[in-house]
């Protein structure tokens, strides 16, 4: 994420193990999870590259509207792609729900997994490590926590989906729900919204989804 540069997309850059005959397609995310909503993330895709080992090129052409096939998946070692933003990219039909959209602007952005994330066909279901770029004196606010080399360690693709992100000039307050921890980022681009006063406000829902589960929360 560069916003100086760029407050309309995202930059991505994914390092592959080496790949089957079969695994030539490469998939976007077609619908979200929880919205039943046509996402067609293909559409925000621009740029796609594959590379060899040594950097060589690649030919990698779009298939469908959310597919790209890789002439060589067995050499492909690295796929390069542009993906715009959903919040501020305007599209002619199946606009994208905000709250699993992605935005980017100069002060914040929020990623939501299937906004940015593809995969080699077979691979939905392998561990994936993401590392972020983003500009210095952002947070980044969500339930994953970075190594100390800064990459989130994830089970598969689903748990990046499931796994949204807000990043910016953040507060941050945190509470104890049962066993649970729970921590609510806020963004505020006039800073008179706060993450503290905001949980206290929150405190009688969270009491009644801990009621709701029993009492016991984790």
């Amino acid at each position: 994420m560069d916003p100086a540069a760029n407050s309309n997309a995202f930059q991505v850059k994914l390092l592959l193990p080496k790949l089957k005959k079969d695994q030539a397609t490469y998939q976007f995310a077609a619908t979200a999870p929880g919205t039943y909503q046509v996402m067609d993330m293909g559409r925000f895709v621009s740029n796609f590259q594959a590379f060899d080992d040594k950097g060589k090129p690649l030919e990698a052409k779009q298939v469908s509207t959310n597919q790209w096939q890789l002439s060589q998946p067995e050499k492909t070692r690295e796929i390069r792609y542009t993906i715009a933003e959903t919040w501020d990219t305007s599209v002619k039909e199946h606009p994208i729900y905000r709250m699993c959209g992605s935005s980017l602007e100069t002060d914040h952005a929020l990623l939501n997994g299937q906004t940015l994330l593809g995969y080699p066909q077979g691979m939905q279901d392998k561990p994936l490590r993401l590392k972020l770029e983003y500009p210095s004196g952002w947070k980044a606010g969500s339930v994953l926590q970075a190594d100390k080399d800064g990459y989130y360690h994830l089970q598969d693709y689903d748990h990046a989906v499931d796994s949204p992100i807000l990043l910016g000039r953040l507060t941050e307050a945190s509470t104890k729900l049962g066993n649970a921890d729970v921590a609510l980022y806020c963004y505020s681009a006039t800073d008179r919204v706060q993450a503290e006063p905001l949980l206290g406000y929150m405190q009688k829902m969270l009491s009644a989804a801990q009621s709701f589960f029993g009492g016991s929360c984790r």
